[in-house]
């Protein structure tokens, strides 16, 4: 009788990368469409695909549901649509889509994947890293706690009440939310559209390696270090048979 081997796997093992080109005709949201976004609180992810129309010059195109994580190198997790696509138009055809299939642990839910606790140095606790950098290009992380010196309200956080948290989290406007020191913070989806009163800091911050963000925001890294109030850990990946 032959033994069925089963292995849990990580969910990089199903990453994949497609370079799609499309004859030059219209962009590449004409053949592959993409979906998502942080401001619905999901990660990018791909819609339809005319594969009619594309072409994959490497690799094999990506399904319908699959995560989007980079495009061209670079990580998109954590942008908005309009931003994502913002980095799409950035680049000419061919253009190179990281894509992962949707599991238990990286699936299209931020939230979700904000929760999970990842040990220092992973490559999923780098990437939640990279999730909150790509978030604060359009959204300011909230707290309870007071300002201090050199902090400017509305740049580099919002300072609330306790209620007013409470109505946010309540309200589901919260991407992740807990407690550091004592005090409440989070993060809030960012809006669709990019605040007017706001400089545009995409372009700089994903394709100009001298920008310093430092200079833009003084913030201290209690978001990533406090405690969750939907905190768990990541469940493993389904077993595959072998």
């Amino acid at each position: 009788m032959s033994k069925t081997l089963k292995k849990k796997r990580h969910w990089l093992t199903k990453v994949q990368e497609c370079s799609v080109s499309w004859g030059g005709t219209g962009e590449l949201t004409t053949v592959v469409e993409l979906r998502g976004g942080a401001e619905h609180g999901e990660f990018p992810y791909i819609g339809r695909v005319a594969s009619e129309v594309a072409v994959c010059q490497a690799g094999r195109f990506p399904a319908c549901g699959d995560v989007l994580l980079e495009v061209n190198g670079t990580p998109v997790s954590g942008l908005t649509n309009r931003d994502t696509l913002a980095v799409v138009r950035h680049f000419r055809e061919p253009i190179r889509l990281k894509t992962v299939k949707p599991g238990k642990v990286l699936n299209t839910d931020l939230r979700h994947y904000l929760s999970l606790q990842f040990q220092k140095g992973s490559l999923d606790h780098k990437l939640q890293q990279v999730i909150r950098d790509n978030l604060y290009l359009r959204t300011i992380p909230c707290t309870t706690r007071q300002p201090r010196e050199g902090e400017i309200p509305g740049v580099d956080y919002n300072f609330i009440s306790v209620e007013e948290f409470r109505e946010l989290e309540e309200s589901g406007v919260l991407l992740e939310s807990g407690t550091y020191d004592g005090n409440y913070y989070g993060t809030p989806k960012p809006p669709a559209e990019p605040s007017p009163v706001q400089p545009d800091l995409v372009d700089q911050v994903l394709f100009d390696e001298e920008f310093d963000t430092e200079v833009q925001r003084k913030r201290t890294p209690s978001v990533s270090k406090m405690d969750r109030t939907d905190s768990t850990a990541p469940e493993e990946e389904e077993e595959e048979e072998r």
